[in-house]
């Protein structure tokens, strides 16, 4: 009876510890051109920081409630020193924030992506156009983008008419795609 329980134990572990990288390695292949919206920014700036704060005070709670859990961290952090606990202590937050990143935010981008949606064309001033980073394809360009009514900044990477868009700053563009709940893909660049 034990065996068959520690197969889900760990078959679980795994999915919960290697489904982000897979999230995040599909989600960098295909690099959705997404402006988010009311919805997302909510999910983005309010539900993500209380996930993280509740799951670091469960994480807490569990460490003080349970003595051998308690003893064995102590253990670990006396053996690698100092550094590593405030190492640890510190960037914990940030681990797990980015962990319900990858399993809430990416997911609805690329169904964002995928999803055949609402027409929506909205114009926006072109801020900032840069060549991106050699970890991208040599046609990529950076663009970001001002919402002409909010003046909220958006950014994407965009892999068509590169040389064009590099000369177009400061300038209004029409961006054309489709309406998701969460945001908006865009399909096309007009000037």
């Amino acid at each position: 009876m034990a065996k068959p329980q520690l197969f889900w134990i760990i078959l679980i572990l795994l999915i919960t510890c290697f489904m982000p990288c897979g999230f995040f390695i599909w989600y960098e292949s295909v690099d959705p051109a997404f402006i988010p919206n009311a919805n997302y920014n909510f999910i983005l700036q309010w539900v993500l920081p209380s996930l993280t704060v509740l799951t670091i005070g469960y994480l807490f709670s569990q460490y003080k409630n349970f003595a051998q859990v308690k003893e064995s961290l102590d253990e670990h952090f006396i053996a690698e020193g100092r550094l590593v606990k405030y190492f640890t202590l510190l960037f914990s937050p940030v681990f797990i924030y980015f962990y319900f990143w990858t399993f809430i935010n990416i997911p609805i981008q690329l169904w964002a992506n995928y999803q055949l949606a609402e027409y929506w064309s909205q114009e926006y001033l072109l801020v900032e156009a840069t060549t991106c980073s050699s970890d991208y394809e040599p046609h990529c360009v950076e663009l970001k983008f001002s919402d002409l009514a909010s003046e909220e900044i958006h950014s994407i990477r965009w892999y068509l008419d590169k040389a064009e868009l590099l000369t177009l700053k400061n300038k209004r563009v029409n961006l054309v795609g489709e309406k998701s709940y969460f945001g908006y893909i865009i399909n096309t660049i007009q000037w």
